[in-house]
């Protein structure tokens, strides 16, 4: 009990010192990666610009919130979703600003089930980072879920004009793009 307890104050003395952090959704970098992303047809290129792409999503310009958001991916990892739901929004309160806080939020709940909430993190990112392909995949899944096609087209056709290079997400898109014509006919 005293061992949580001093980590707690740790961690919330943290928050204390830490400001908010420059929103790396803002990294100039990402607007040639986006292009780049678009144009090439080198799926190898592709992955490492994805990659590059997701490492300033998840970079905020803290220590403290990078620290608590490795903290929070791990507990995801591990299936301790409570956990990573948590550390998630302690993110958000630390830095409302920083769109990856809210899509790793927006994964957990996902994951336990919360679409309604889940549909606002997503929400929320967008507005921060409206090229956030994973965040556009992940509410076209939701929609998927829930049987609403045209909410499913929607979301999985932005994500694929921003990242064409996403085979699972551009394979769900055209095969209801054919359910669709079949119901058209």
């Amino acid at each position: 009990m005293g061992r949580r307890l001093l980590s707690i104050l740790v961690i919330f003395g943290l928050l204390g010192w830490a400001a908010p952090s420059f929103a790396r959704q803002d990294d100039p970098k990402l607007d040639e990666l986006f292009t780049e992303l678009a144009e090439t047809e080198d799926p190898t290129k592709a992955k490492m610009i994805e990659g590059s792409i997701w490492k300033i999503w998840l970079t905020s310009g803290s220590d403290t919130v990078d620290f608590l958001m490795l903290q929070g991916i791990s507990y995801m990892s591990r299936g301790e979703f409570a956990k990573a739901l948590s550390i998630f929004t302690t993110v958000i309160k630390v830095d409302p600003e920083f769109s990856e806080g809210w899509n790793k939020r927006a994964t957990v709940l996902f994951l336990v089930g919360e679409y309604d909430s889940s549909i606002e993190d997503i929400g929320r990112t967008l507005e921060l980072e409206p090229r956030h392909f994973g965040a556009l995949s992940g509410l076209g899944q939701i929609y998927d879920i829930r049987d609403s096609e045209a909410g499913a087209l929607s979301a999985y056709e932005k994500a694929v004009d921003i990242n064409p290079h996403m085979k699972g997400v551009k394979a769900r898109l055209e095969q209801l793009q054919i359910e669709r014509d079949k119901k058209n006919i």
